[in-house]
């Protein structure tokens, strides 16, 4: 059929096959543009006139590319208004009216809304996964914000402690400097040999009273001992100790070492050196060095430096 019909020619690739998602509106278009596409087939010439045009022609014929013309037939894009008036526009002409197509420009608009419609709430479903995504990803920057923070916190309070560790060994330093310091101070007033002066009347006796009373503590605190009871001979030593003059603990100590009660004696100075204060421990230092036991001078030394 020439101008004003259907051409007769095969034009296969005119019926697209669509793909099932393909939605009704977006097919019903494709087909009636399809039918419209047969009419300005027909007038475009082919290499030969049973086998009528190539979709290359058709689409260089209505000046749009053949890929869009395969997607305008297809179902697969929606063409623009602009684009739907030309082609209907070419089909009119090239059929040679209106009335032979079948179908008003109002009526193929009507198709492209429908058509148009369904593409919008497929962007509708897109922009909704969009926002699902977009506070997906908002939560995951708060996430890693918080996480930050976190780790600014951490850092600051990792830096606190290093400070705290660093004043603290500052303060251990500054710590055995005085140790040492006091150490250097007994040892040098260990060292020096007393002074004679005059004996005073009652001295000589008063010695011995102390020595005495030393001598009856220790051996109590042996018997106790011996008896297996170490626990109430330490106790003894304890409080005896508290009350003891320096004079008195010194002798206290050498009347342990006499009597081979090494523990005991050990266990006094630990104590003495423990509790009481550094005048005592100098005095009773200096009354172990008279009394010739510098050993257990020194250690009552670092007893109380412990």
């Amino acid at each position: 059929m020439t101008r004003g019909g259907v051409v007769a020619r095969t034009c296969g690739w005119l019926d697209k096959e669509f793909r099932s998602d393909v939605p009704p509106g977006k097919r019903a278009l494709a087909l009636a543009m399809q039918r419209l596409c047969h009419h300005i087939a027909a007038a475009v010439p082919g290499k030969s006139v049973e086998a009528g045009p190539t979709q290359a022609e058709v689409a260089k014929h209505l000046n749009c590319s053949e890929t869009s013309l395969s997607r305008f037939l297809s179902g697969q894009s929606v063409p623009r208004d602009r684009d739907l008036e030309y082609f209907y526009k070419s089909a009119c002409t090239d059929a040679g009216g209106e009335d032979i197509l079948g179908i008003s420009f109002d009526e193929l608009e009507k198709l492209r809304e429908q058509a148009w419609a369904e593409r919008c709430q497929s962007c509708v479903a897109l922009r909704a996964e969009r926002d699902a995504l977009t506070k997906q990803a908002e939560g995951a920057q708060a996430e890693v914000a918080s996480l930050r923070n976190a780790a600014t916190r951490d850092a600051a309070e990792l830096a606190a402690l290093r400070q705290e560790v660093r004043s603290l060994r500052d303060s251990v330093a500054e710590l055995r400097a005085t140790r040492a310091g006091l150490q250097a101070r007994l040892a040098a007033q260990a060292s020096v040999a007393p002074l004679p002066v005059p004996r005073r009347k009652g001295d000589r006796q008063r010695s011995r009273t102390d020595a005495s009373a030393a001598r009856r503590v220790a051996q109590q605190a042996t018997e106790l001992h011996r008896d297996g009871r170490r626990q109430a001979a330490l106790d003894l030593l304890r409080h005896t100790t508290d009350v003891l003059s320096p004079l008195e603990t010194a002798s206290l100590l050498q009347a342990l070492r006499h009597q081979q009660q090494n523990e005991l004696a050990d266990n006094v100075i630990h104590i003495y050196g423990r509790d009481h204060h550094d005048q005592d421990i100098l005095q009773v230092t200096l009354e172990l060095h008279r009394q010739g036991a510098p050993d257990d001078a020194g250690a009552l030394l670092r007893a109380a430096l412990g």
